[in-house]
């Protein structure tokens, strides 16, 4: 049953400076185009390429023991500006997530099964010409606590999503302050009975993460719940708690846009539609919280299916760029970006603004 539309509660502060007809959420216009462009060749000892944007609109890139930064925004043209410190690395990462805080001051990275979490001041990046090494205990701390995503809930808590194998995941928030040696972490989301999935916030602090592999227990596979800011920080049983907002693919990575659409990376396993990056509708998102039911996947109204390489086989991650209003559907090496409408480029902007003055106590 298609659901009425409500009013998207991210577009509310654009809508009056969209010209007549043009979209206000901008979630009609993805997909109609794509830029694909190649990040950084993998580096050794990784697997893949982790990366997310700057507050200026350019792309900060991890693989192997390097970090590399754009140019200019758009450019595709990388060149190195960090280095690991590869005795706390074991060598490099196989990077499993880069993450910026929302005020744009830190960036934490995640190196993957067996490795560290790094963390470090943006300031703590060098040049092109003169690349600085990130020294553990110097310019930056490594954590070693297990991961899976990460997402920066201020600009010192960093949510990790991880589990063993065979037993619930969970949610941890970890205070990047406290001592690498003896982190200090708590769990707020627990029992999920699955594997890890991604985790992201919203602008009010709600937390969203989902089960990225059901065990037959309880919540099925991309089942993804949300959590006000009240029940999660207290900690919550992700079974019993918070609100479902949906079932799509594995909810492998979770990303909200500037509008409040979240776009949701990962695969359906055994589904016969896996090769998209799914994206849930602002509106869609507001009605599940408001207590009207979850998403209408067959709904294209509220769960829309992007496929940059058009075979039905991607594997997508997902990442935004607030400065640009690029939605990122990301595929190893090859990245696919895509923009709103042009009538929406005046809401990108303000969107942006506003994501940026989310800060939290």
């Amino acid at each position: 049953m298609i659901r009425k539309r409500a009013l998207a509660w991210a577009a509310g502060a654009a809508a009056g400076m969209l010209s007549s007809g043009a979209s206000a959420d901008g979630f009609d216009g993805y997909g109609d185009s794509y830029r694909a462009f190649q990040t950084p060749p993998v580096g050794s000892g990784s697997f893949g390429v982790a990366g997310a944007a700057l507050a200026d609109g350019r792309l900060l890139m991890a693989t192997g023991n390097s970090l590399f930064v754009e140019s200019g925004p758009g450019t595709a043209e990388f060149a190195e500006v960090a280095r690991l410190d590869a005795a706390a690395t074991g060598g490099s990462i196989d990077p499993a997530f880069l993450t910026i805080s929302p005020g744009g001051t830190r960036i934490a990275v995640g190196g993957g099964f067996g490795k560290p979490v790094a963390v470090f001041a943006l300031d703590a990046l060098g040049t092109p010409d003169a690349p600085t090494d990130l020294i553990s205990g110097e310019t930056a701390e490594y954590f070693k606590v297990g991961h899976y995503d990460g997402a920066w809930y201020d600009e010192v808590s960093l949510a990790l999503t991880a589990g063993d194998f065979g037993t619930p995941a969970f949610v941890s928030l970890l205070d990047t302050t406290s001592d690498p040696d003896a982190p200090a972490r708590r769990t707020v989301v627990s029992g999920i009975r699955g594997a890890s999935s991604g985790v992201a916030f919203d602008r009010e602090g709600r937390l969203y993460t989902g089960n990225g592999f059901a065990d037959g227990g309880g919540s099925d596979t991309g089942w993804i719940r949300a959590f006000d800011a009240a029940e999660w920080i207290g900690g919550v049983d992700f079974e019993s708690g918070g609100v479902l907002i949906g079932d799509v693919l594995s909810a492998g990575s979770l990303e909200f846009d500037s509008f409040g659409n979240l776009a949701v990376g990962g695969g359906d396993f055994g589904g016969q539609d896996a090769g998209y990056m799914g994206l849930i509708h602002a509106a869609a998102i507001a009605d599940a919280l408001a207590g009207l039911g979850a998403i209408d996947g067959a709904d294209p109204a509220e769960l829309k299916r992007l496929d940059p390489r058009g075979d039905g086989l991607g594997y997508f991650g997902a990442a935004y760029n607030g400065a640009t209003g690029e939605l990122y559907a990301t595929d190893g090496t090859t990245w696919y970006a895509t923009v709103p409408s042009p009538g929406c480029a005046a809401a990108i902007g303000v969107g942006a603004l506003l994501a940026g003055r989310r800060r939290h106590g």
